[in-house]
């Protein structure tokens, strides 16, 4: 059965999903030894049937430093989170591909610090220490709840979006594609986004925030045959 368990964990390690799922799912095995640990220590003792050999402790200056600083770092993962994704709105569109990188970074930092956190409670707990992990445990069970929450959410979502009645604009590419609502297409060789302003549709630079009557309108980038209005297919 551990076999099986190992075999299937690896493959979903070693194949070709991507490097961010992959975090993610040491993350979701992190919170399983931890939740696994605190059912053994609070209701049933499952390892004594495992037949498991018993790793040898880690120092004991390490252990210590895992010890004092395992909440403070999963606080400061959070904050980091919550602040990172905002950056976009103060940072230069230049140096977002760069930060992108460090966020992979740090995510992978963050991820390996959490499991060996919970590989050195494993430890201690099958080397017969004492562990108190109830604060661990409900950061561990809040966690996979916000993940199944998540991606309940996202596929929710997206097949909303698949399913949902498509709205089109009275107005055409230079190709004659209906242009809907929402819409991503190219003007003069820059892309825009369909949007409707005080009952006027017009093109909005993508990924920019602020609408206003400035903005081109879409009437008049659609009668113009040197623009090549096309839409993003």
């Amino acid at each position: 059965m551990l076999d099986k368990i190992f075999d299937g964990l690896k493959e979903s390690l070693i194949g070709d999903k991507p490097f961010l799922r992959k975090l993610r799912i040491l993350r979701y095995v992190t919170c399983i030894i931890i939740l696994f640990i605190a059912f053994c220590n609070s209701y049933w003792n499952l390892l004594a049937y495992i037949d498991l050999p018993c790793a040898p402790l880690l120092g004991n200056e390490f252990r210590s430093v895992l010890q004092s600083t395992g909440i403070v770092v999963f606080i400061i993962w959070l904050l980091y989170g919550a602040l990172f994704h905002n950056l976009y709105r103060v940072v230069n569109k230049k140096y977002w591909m760069n930060l992108s990188y460090t966020d992979i970074l740090l995510d992978f930092i963050f991820t390996v610090y959490f499991l060996v956190y919970a590989l050195n409670i494993w430890i201690e707990y099958a080397n017969g220490f004492q562990v108190q992990i109830r604060t661990e445990a409900v950061l561990a069970i809040t966690y996979l709840v916000f993940c199944a929450l998540d991606k309940s959410y996202t596929l929710h979502k997206n097949k909303y979006k698949q399913n949902r009645q498509v709205d089109y604009t009275e107005y055409c590419d230079s190709e004659g594609n209906p242009i809907p609502i929402d819409a991503k297409v190219f003007y003069k060789g820059k892309k825009y986004e369909v949007v409707k302003y005080n009952g006027i549709y017009r093109l909005l630079p993508y990924g920019d925030k602020m609408i206003s009557s400035a903005l081109i309108k879409l009437e008049d980038a659609a009668s113009d045959i040197e623009g090549k209005l096309l839409l993003q297919k």
